[in-house]
Parts: structure tokens; C-alpha cells; sequence
């Protein structure tokens, strides 16, 4: 098959086999691997090829979405998945993970510390929110035994702003209750801080 190229705007190559059109790439991936020699190009070729592009764009997807924010592996994967097929999705996860760009462990520390200070999560949501972006259980887990946790007096300031209204009525003081509970806080760090309340909590004593 007969390979063939023209220059597009912004250093893009078009490509060519035999006269159709068949992908674009960029000019810096094109003369940096042996392609741009080829006049003639087989199959096998051709599928490398394709197979070479298609890792790149992924990559290049994982560089921007890794420029806006930490991704743990799994999630960049998933993320990947949506523009890319399986294997240059994970190729991309793999060089960027070669590069030093991902590092669950360290993503999960930093993470579980964003949602401690700044969404006021307890233990239980933390780890649920790690574990659900594809964080290794055992790396969660250690990520949430490192947080400077005082539970009891999280929950007292959550009562005071949050959910400074819970003691109007019993409605309220339920819901205050389960919002917590929602928030990832055990019931009895949540009954000790109740208890600092003197507005009455008898009526969770069964709950």
C-alpha cells in the first residue's frame, strides 16, 4: 500500500493509503518515530501504525485531564475510556504512571485530606469516596488512619453551623442525625457529641 502525507494547519500531518485519507497526526510524533521514511507501508504496518496514534492521543487526553486536578489510576483509566479503547487507555495510565504523573498512595493522602478539611466527611464517606475512584482498599484505608481526626468536636461545630437548627423540633434533631451518619460519622462519636447538647437526646436512645 502506498503511503502518502500533506501538511494541515497547526503542524498537522494528514496520512494517506493509496490516495485515501486515513488519520491525522501531529508533525512532532511523525518525524520523531521511523514512519515519515515509508513510501510503502503493509498491513502489520499499518496497524502499528494506527495502534502508535491512538496511544499518543490517549496520553495526550491523560496529560490534560492530569493538568486540572490528581487522578488516582483507576479513575484516569475510566476517564480514558470514554474517548479511547481499552488499550491505549491503559498504555496511557501506564506511561503516565512510568513518568511519575500517578501515585495512589500519594493521591489518596491528599484526597482524604481535601474531603476531611474541606467537605468535613468522616471516616466511613472518606473511604467510601477513595475506594469508589478505584483506590486500592488497603491504600484508603491507610490514607484515612493518617488524617488528625478529633470526630467528637468535627461534629459539635457541624451542630453549631450545619446543622445549627437540628434542635428545633425531634424532625430536626433526626436529621441531623442521619445527615451525619450520611457524612460518614459513627453514631456514637455523633451521641457523644449530642450528649453536649442539653436540648434533650433521649430521643435517640433507641435509635
Amino acid at each position: 500500500m502506498k503511503l502518502s502525507t500533506q501538511a494541515g494547519r497547526q503542524n498537522k500531518i494528514h496520512i494517506y493509503i493509496d490516495g485515501e485519507y486515513r488519520l491525522t497526526v501531529d508533525d512532532a510524533f511523525w518525524f520523531s518515530e521511523h514512519w515519515h521514511n515509508l513510501q510503502e507501508i503493509d498491513g502489520e504496518e499499518l496497524a502499528a501504525l494506527e495502534e502508535a496514534v491512538s496511544s499518543r492521543r490517549a496520553f495526550n487526553s491523560a496529560l490534560d485531564l492530569l493538568s486540572l486536578r490528581a487522578h488516582g489510576k483507576q479513575e484516569l483509566y475510566r476517564k480514558l475510556l470514554r474517548k479511547h479503547s481499552p488499550a491505549a487507555a491503559a498504555a496511557a495510565v501506564e506511561k503516565a504512571e512510568e513518568a511519575g504523573l500517578l501515585n495512589d498512595t500519594d493521591y489518596a493522602e491528599r484526597f482524604a485530606e481535601e474531603l476531611y478539611s474541606r467537605k468535613h466527611y468522616g471516616e466511613r464517606r472518606i473511604l467510601a469516596e477513595l475506594t469508589a475512584r478505584g483506590i486500592d482498599r488497603e491504600i484508603a484505608e491507610n490514607a484515612v488512619k493518617m488524617l488528625d481526626k478529633d470526630d467528637e468536636n468535627r461534629i459539635i461545630k457541624l451542630l453549631q453551623t450545619k446543622y445549627r437548627c437540628a434542635f428545633a423540633d425531634e424532625k430536626g434533631r433526626r436529621r441531623a442525625v442521619n445527615g451525619l451518619m450520611r457524612m460518614g460519622y459513627d453514631y456514637a462519636a455523633i451521641r457523644s457529641a449530642l450528649d453536649e447538647f442539653p436540648s434533650g437526646t433521649e430521643e435517640f436512645d433507641d435509635a
